[in-house]
């Protein structure tokens, strides 16, 4: 799966976490407790913002490659484009998700997860994008809460993912959601 890393990170080293522009963050399945879900849960319901989430077909592809693009230039992230070629590689991968949330009949934002280590047991989100005109009104937490029940129904019993230090937004919306930054022996880790 060289190809998926090559998408979201310049080098193999940044995914092993020797490139200091990148933070790793972790949230073990159990300091999800149930009265911090539900805190989270309350507040996407109140929110004025509501969505559906669905798991990206075939037929999302030029979707998947709007919303990227459109979500990415946003943000100070390095960018890597996306093309039909690699969205199709990865809908096939059983093991990789995309998850596109729908706004008053738009598609505004997605998620890209896939499962790690040995047994599938570590859920990575792998990049999350929400276009400019919804960001910082709830869709991300919408689209953090659908992930986590995604990996919940599969038994996953830590969740990851890397956030770009200059991004302060992303890095602040994370914690927000119960990660905690850590470093450790990235070996441990098969990414893919």
């Amino acid at each position: 799966m060289g190809w998926l890393r090559k998408l979201f990170s310049r080098t193999f080293d940044e995914l092993l976490d020797r490139n200091p522009n990148y933070i790793q963050m972790r949230l073990p399945v159990r300091k999800i407790t149930p009265e911090f879900e539900a805190a989270l849960r309350a507040k996407i319901e109140n929110n004025i913002i509501h969505a559906e989430v669905r798991e990206a077909t075939m037929e999302d592809i030029n979707c998947l490659i709007e919303l990227h693009d459109k979500a990415w230039h946003s943000t100070p992230m390095p960018y890597r484009p996306l093309n039909k070629e690699s969205i199709i590689k990865m809908l096939q991968d059983p093991n990789i998700i995309f998850l596109i949330a729908k706004v008053q009949g738009d598609d505004r934002g997605f998620a890209l997860i896939y499962f790690s280590g040995e047994e599938k047991e570590i859920g990575v989100i792998a990049g999350m994008g929400i276009i400019p005109e919804y960001q910082r009104k709830g869709l991300g937490t919408i689209l953090g809460l659908a992930t986590w029940d995604y990996f919940k129904k599969k038994g996953v019993f830590e969740l990851r993912c890397k956030v770009f230090k200059d991004n302060e937004i992303s890095f602040n919306f994370i914690k927000g959601l119960g990660f905690e930054e850590f470093y450790d022996d990235f070996a441990q880790w098969k990414i893919f």
